[in-house]
C-alpha cells in the first residue's frame, strides 16, 4: 500500500493536467453537425392583413458543398447537418437539428409565426407564397481563420406573378483558436442578421 502513495501523490498532482489534455482532444473532434444560433427580431412589426402564406425554399447554390477543402479537412465528421439553437447568449435550447433547406425553412416558418402569419400548404394562387432560393453558403478555413459567406433571395408570389425580389448576402470573419468550435460561431455571427434582415412587412405590403 506505501508502494502506491507515491504514484496516487502524483497522479492527484496532474490530473489537472490530465483533465485540461482531455477537454482540449474533446473539443478539437469535430462533430456531425454544426451549431447556428439564431434569434428572432426584437422589435416586432405591425400586423399584416395576410393572415396565411405558402412558403418554399429551394437550393440554387452553384457550388453545393458548404465546406471547402480546407474546411472539410478540418471538420471531417461533419454530416451536413445543423443544430438550431434559438436562444439568448448563454442559454442553450435545441430546436431540432436540420439540413440546409429545412434549416432555412424552419427559421421562417418561426419569423412568420412571429408575426402571426400562419404558413399553410396550398396550391391556390389566392393565398400569396414566400419563394425563398438560397443561393451561397459556404464555409472556407484560410489563413487561420474562417471566412463565411451566405446569401439568398426572397420572392413574393402573389396570383401566380413574381411581384417583388429581394436579394440578401453577408460574410464574416473570425480567428480559427485550437480547442474552440470557431466555425458554427463563425456562421451564427451573420446567419441571424441575414435571415432578419429581410423585412416581410414590406414585402407584403407591395
Amino acid at each position: 500500500m506505501k508502494r502506491l502513495l507515491p504514484f496516487v501523490k502524483n497522479a492527484t498532482k496532474y490530473l489537472p493536467l490530465f483533465v485540461l489534455i482531455l477537454f482540449t482532444l474533446s473539443s478539437c473532434a469535430s462533430h456531425s453537425y454544426m451549431k447556428v444560433n439564431y434569434q428572432l427580431p426584437d422589435n416586432l412589426p405591425d400586423k399584416p392583413a395576410i393572415t396565411k402564406i405558402r412558403l418554399s425554399v429551394v437550393d440554387q447554390r452553384n457550388n453545393p458543398d458548404p465546406l471547402s477543402i480546407t474546411a472539410r479537412e478540418k471538420l471531417k465528421n461533419f454530416r451536413e447537418s445543423y443544430m438550431l439553437i434559438m436562444a439568448p447568449e448563454g442559454d442553450t435550447p435545441v430546436a431540432g437539428v436540420y439540413d440546409l433547406m429545412s434549416l432555412f425553412e424552419t427559421v421562417f416558418r418561426k419569423r412568420l409565426d412571429q408575426m402571426g402569419i400562419r404558413v399553410v400548404d396550398s396550391t391556390s394562387s389566392k393565398i400569396p407564397k414566400l419563394e425563398l432560393a438560397v443561393t451561397l453558403f459556404q464555409l472556407d478555413l484560410r489563413d487561420y481563420k474562417w471566412h463565411f459567406r451566405m446569401g439568398y433571395t426572397a420572392m413574393l408570389v402573389k396570383d401566380g406573378n413574381g411581384f417583388i425580389k429581394e436579394t440578401i448576402s453577408g460574410e464574416s470573419e473570425r480567428v480559427d483558436v485550437p480547442g474552440m468550435d470557431d466555425s458554427g460561431t463563425t456562421v451564427s455571427e451573420v446567419y441571424a442578421d441575414l435571415i432578419n434582415q429581410l423585412d416581410i412587412s414590406v414585402l407584403l405590403s407591395k
